[in-house]
């Protein structure tokens, strides 16, 4: 018999929104992403902004997956920019493969009557269930969240004669127009927004982080130099994790005519340095899937996966 996926009642929505709760927060606990009291407050934004008005939030799918009567786990779906969203998958049994086909079969069937393109889903490190699902079924790593804690101590911070200096005004004008117009190309080659999207999410994100230009709280921002010529740029944000300071790379760029000369790597060990001096113990960044070349250097500096979205065409 096929899997039945049916709307959440509205009586036990109020149970399914604190089961909900408490398996986002341990997952994010659980995979590092979030500490302590970090991990419910950023539920409760979530939650707060895809269920504003509570079970009966127009823009918001939950439906109950059951087979022959016995409930097989819950799904909550959501649609922006022609993609229907999985935000959380929840089993409530351990699934067979058969019943993970016949889940997306549904839900690229739901999809399709949406005219939805796409399907997306973001899996914390710890979620070895929704992991389960993606795995084998055709979906490709869209982008990357990833964690380096504590700071290693290293014995060399740069190798190739790399000094970084604090980004002049002059040079944030470029700089600024430059990072937004290549976040937005970045977020069209990931799948994840059409082009005219992709504009509008990218001047939307520079506006958040850069409300007052090179001087707004908390940015940090250096041009990189080799025997006095510029190599590259690097952007990190000052955030809090856990009550301390946490550094996260919000840019970082090597000039197109001198990559392959190890500057990346030297770059990111100043990004370290930096980091330590701003008082924080923790630095994160966030790389789309399509950039093999900068996850291999993450993670050979020893960062760790903590979140991936994954992406499906229907």
């Amino acid at each position: 018999m096929p899997l039945d996926l049916t709307p959440l009642s509205a009586d036990r929505f109020d149970d399914w929104l604190e089961a909900t709760r408490a398996r986002l927060v341990t997952l994010r606990q659980e995979s590092g992403m979030f500490v302590g009291e970090d991990a419910g407050s950023h539920v409760d934004a979530v939650l707060g902004d895809l269920l504003s008005a509570g079970h009966e939030t127009e823009t918001s799918l939950i439906l109950t997956i059951d087979e022959e009567g016995t409930r097989v786990g819950t799904v909550w779906l959501a649609a922006n920019s022609g993609v229907l969203i999985i935000v959380d998958l929840a089993f409530a049994i351990d699934p067979t493969a058969r019943q993970l086909d016949e889940l997306l079969d549904e839900l690229r069937s739901l999809a399709r009557r949406q005219h939805v393109g796409r399907l997306s889903i973001a899996l914390h490190s710890s979620d070895t269930a929704g992991r389960a699902f993606v795995e084998g079924r055709g979906f490709e790593v869209a982008s990357i969240q990833m964690l380096l804690e504590p700071l290693p101590s290293r014995a060399t911070r740069a190798s190739g004669g790399l000094v970084v200096t604090p980004m002049t005004p002059e040079r944030f004008t470029s700089f600024a127009a430059a990072s937004e117009s290549a976040f937005a190309e970045d977020l069209v080659s990931s799948g994840r927004y059409s082009a005219e999207d992709a504009v509008v999410e990218s001047h939307r994100q520079m506006e958040l982080e850069l409300p007052e230009g090179i001087d707004s709280e908390g940015q940090e921002l250096f041009t990189a130099h080799v025997d006095g010529a510029e190599v590259g740029v690097l952007w990190i944000g000052v955030r809090r994790r856990g009550g301390r300071p946490h550094a996260f790379i919000l840019d970082i760029e090597i000039a197109s005519d001198q990559r392959r000369k190890g500057y990346g790597r030297d770059l990111m060990l100043a990004a370290e340095h930096e980091a330590a001096r701003l008082g924080a113990d923790s630095i994160g960044l966030h790389v789309f899937g399509f950039n093999t070349s900068a996850i291999t250097l993450y993670e050979s500096l020893g960062y760790r996966r903590v979140e991936e979205r994954f992406l499906l065409t229907v």
